[in-house]
């Protein structure tokens, strides 16, 4: 099984506001992500069913998570930072051979690229994986399970990411394009950064 975790914990402190829930075409943010794993989770992904779990400290898209019959998991820990949201996510996929993590700032990226990156992520031999676009890394990540211990012991502000860098040869990088790669740290500054009208997500119930 390869676990799909959403991290949507955050406090959107750079943005100036709770960028989670920031309409960009009057959807709030995090349901671009939240609609597009739920499209990945219909395919089966190297052999592998795929499960989402979505780790939030919000009411709002906890109740979302779980009408479009995905696992939300209460972060009580928000404070902590990202670690928190990690350690929870890791706790609720259980013996997942497989855990993937996502960002729920990056509207743009889309299910098609997310299923071929984890298709080639589960079928090569290093136990880590990432997407980079033009040498820069970026969101989502793969973890094998092996790789469970480490990521429970993370604390702080810290990501996967570091556990990366300290065995560089042991990660897969797959290229995707830079506009799917980045993320929102701050409030877009018009409509042209803003995901297109068609990738507006169908579920916005």
């Amino acid at each position: 099984m390869i676990c799909c975790v959403l991290l949507a914990s955050g406090f959107g402190r750079r943005f100036g506001s709770n960028k989670l829930l920031y309409e960009m075409h009057g959807t709030p943010m995090y349901l671009y992500a939240l609609q597009m794993l739920q499209t990945v989770s219909e395919r089966k992904i190297g052999g592998h069913t795929v499960r989402v779990i979505v780790v939030s400290q919000y009411a709002e898209i906890e109740e979302r998570t779980k009408r479009m019959g995905m696992q939300a998991v209460h972060n009580p820990d928000a404070a902590e930072g990202i670690a928190a949201s990690i350690r929870y996510g890791v706790q609720a996929a259980g013996d997942a051979e497989w855990i993937a993590f996502f960002t729920a700032d990056q509207p743009n990226l889309r299910a098609d690229t997310v299923a071929r990156f984890l298709d080639a992520a589960v079928g090569q031999k290093k136990p880590m994986a990432s997407v980079t676009s033009q040498g820069t890394p970026g969101n989502p990540t793969v973890f094998h399970c092996s790789r469970r211990e480490e990521l429970m012991k993370l604390s702080g502000d810290v990501g996967g990411r570091s556990i990366m860098k300290h065995h560089p040869d042991a990660v897969f990088w797959f290229e995707i394009s830079e506009a799917e790669r980045c993320d929102f740290d701050v409030p877009p500054c018009s409509d042209e950064n803003e995901p297109s009208a068609v990738d507006k997500p169908a579920d916005v119930r």
